[in-house]
């Protein structure tokens, strides 16, 4: 898997490249549900969330506990990184149980402050230098409260395991006083917020834009698809879903397409033959390529070579 945080990559005359994690599906699997643990690693998700958290019955806690170290090796047959959700005022108990060789990182779930990604993050090494791990578990925040969102640039800034964020949509409206819509007016401004925070920090911005009616996580293909898409040009990366007819959608609207590949292609062949022939910007169908669009394009095709080989990747290992 392609980290998040290595070195840009060169590419020909300057063209630099970020290069990104694939983490386009983050599917949602209740820990206590033995047969969507079975049936997860079929979906294709790029990433796989054990949740100990919202889907768990408190009289069911114990019982989620135990089955987590197995479900990791079950859910990952698939090729899918393995995250855990645990319960934020659990967290001691749910990491110890989850905390073990396979799993890639921890989705925090209602942060509201920079000490709560400090506890997490003291927790986590703990149970690392139990387990052999040598600080390979990331941190993903769930910034659904206001004061999450308020403080974003602090509260992701608070660890240096902290590799994305993303919004959760139903408890952000029921926190912040939805419309009888189940809409939340300011949603646009606190994504984008979001977005730049995350940004600005070093990590990865996810969440698709999901509408009131599409219901989240547990919208229909067609829904999920828009969501993927109108994200993707906001800006984010990747979205959670609950269920694994969604997976597709998403890994599709958050995929540049074929057509935007070719494009983006010929965007960097013209910046590439203009600078060969010691010119500073290219042309291209009448319109000026300068180095910063060369830039952008040169992203779109290495991040569409990176999600083919994620995808290949996980085809391979379900047929092993």
């Amino acid at each position: 898997m392609t980290s998040v945080h290595p070195p840009p990559g060169g590419g020909p005359y300057g063209i630099q490249v970020r290069r990104e994690a694939v983490r386009r599906s983050w599917l949602v699997v209740s820990a206590i549900d033995d047969e969507a643990i079975g049936r997860a690693p079929t979906w294709g998700a790029d990433v796989i969330v054990l949740d100990l958290e919202d889907s768990v019955h408190d009289t069911k806690k114990a019982a989620a506990r135990e089955r987590v170290k197995a479900a990791i090796a079950t859910v990952a047959q698939g090729g899918a990184e393995v995250f855990v959700r645990p319960d934020i005022e659990l967290l001691h108990a749910d990491l110890r149980a989850s905390i073990w060789h396979g799993l890639t990182g921890v989705v925090l779930p209602k942060v509201k402050s920079a000490a709560q990604v400090r506890e997490a993050e003291a927790v986590i090494e703990q149970f690392e230098a139990e387990r052999g791990l040598a600080g390979v578990i990331e941190l993903h925040l769930a910034l659904e409260t206001g004061p999450g969102n308020y403080n974003a640039i602090e509260v992701i800034g608070a660890g240096s395991r902290v590799r994305s964020a993303g919004l959760g949509r139903a408890d952000l409206v029921m926190d912040l006083r939805g419309e009888p819509t189940g809409q939340l007016h300011m949603m646009p401004y606190i994504l984008e917020r979001m977005i730049a925070s995350a940004r600005a920090a070093g990590v990865e911005p996810v969440g698709a834009y999901w509408r009131a009616d599409a219901r989240g996580t547990v919208a229909g293909p067609e829904a999920s698809l828009k969501a993927a898409r109108d994200g993707r040009a906001l800006g984010t990366t990747g979205s959670f879903c609950a269920k694994g007819d969604q997976v597709e959608p998403l890994n599709r609207g958050y995929t540049p397409s074929p057509g935007e590949g070719e494009h983006a292609k010929a965007i960097v062949g013209a910046f590439e033959q203009a600078q060969a022939e010691g010119e500073g910007h290219g042309v291209l169908d009448g319109a000026t390529v300068g180095p910063g669009l060369a830039r952008a394009a040169a992203k779109v095709v290495e991040y569409a070579g990176l999600c083919a080989a994620r995808d290949a990747a996980k085809k391979a290992a379900v047929k092993g």
